[in-house]
């Protein structure tokens, strides 16, 4: 069994197409097409449902695509083993969601890379599920979100610190002028909102609607900086973490409304994958994060 049959398995599995999966390994559709006849003929079994233009995984295929990861990973962890060097260098992929990034990677990136300048560092930002099969196919080293406290059996978390969850409005608004502020404060107010599938946006929803508080959705948008110029603007309120706004609120641009019903706490989280070979460059940047997120810690 060929490696490089294997690779370009797990990329057709990323992909759901032959002619893309070609493309990012820099081969012919013909010869990709032919690594995987070759590896459904070791197997005996059929790896893809190839059906018009749609191409998914059979039951086999991802029962195999799980050992096909292990072999994979097997391999990396064999070269980086047997590389000899405990100083770190060579390359370490993150997995990352936007706002951590646009927040964390800047200072962290720049004291890790004059400590350690033999070190590549290869960002990938995505939501929830997109790292999660990344560090699940071993394209990342490390995966990095905010969310509830996350379990699973086959990642090692070795990293967790909490942040509040804050509503947001510009200093303008009428909702400072009250005496006491509750959530009947925001009765008919208009709200931009990040992801439908984002935890906290869901909380803070959820107690407006079971308090029959009616709102207003002006905007669904995923990038944290969008969100935070258009409360400032006085436009609308929004929910965004703690960490997100920390110089808006250094400059006043915008402040935290602190209602008693809503007290809310989320938490970033780094992980690897529990068969992932620790290289010298990963504990290096593992090393460097308590000393930033200790500051982001309530």
């Amino acid at each position: 069994m060929e490696i490089r049959n294997i690779i370009s398995f797990m990329k057709i599995a990323e992909t759901n197409s032959f002619s893309k999966a070609a493309t990012a390994l820099g081969y012919t559709q013909s010869n990709v097409t032919m690594q995987i006849k070759q590896l459904e003929s070791e197997l005996g079994t059929i790896l893809f449902d190839r059906i018009g233009k749609q191409t998914t995984l059979t039951e086999n295929g991802k029962l195999f695509a799980k050992y096909a990861m292990e072999i994979l990973t097997s391999v990396d962890n064999a070269k980086l083993a047997l590389t000899n060097s405990v100083v770190p260098c060579g390359e370490i992929k993150i997995g990352i969601l936007e706002s951590l990034c646009i927040t964390y990677m800047p200072e962290i990136i720049n004291r890790f890379h004059l400590a350690y300048p033999a070190v590549n560092t290869i960002i990938k930002i995505g939501n929830f599920e997109e790292l999660s099969f990344l560090l699940n196919t071993n394209q990342i080293d490390l995966l990095w979100t905010f969310d509830d406290p996350i379990t699973n059996e086959n990642w090692i978390k070795e990293f967790e610190y909490p942040n509040q969850i804050c509503i947001l409005a510009a200093p303008s608004n009428n909702i400072f002028l009250e005496k006491e502020v509750s959530l009947a404060s925001f009765t008919d107010e208009t709200f931009i909102f990040t992801e439908n599938d984002c935890s906290y946006r869901n909380a803070f929803q959820q107690l407006l609607i079971s308090s029959k508080i009616p709102y207003n959705t002006f905007m669904e948008i995923g990038n944290t900086e969008i969100i935070k110029k258009f409360v400032a603007s006085g436009l609308c309120l929004s929910v965004l973490p703690e960490f997100t706004i920390q110089s808006e609120l250094r400059l006043g641009t915008i402040q935290a409304v602190h209602i008693p019903e809503f007290h809310l706490v989320m938490y970033g989280q780094v992980f690897y994958h529990k068969n992932k070979w620790i290289s010298p460059a990963m504990k290096a940047f593992l090393a460097e994060l308590p000393l930033h997120l200790s500051k982001s810690c309530i």
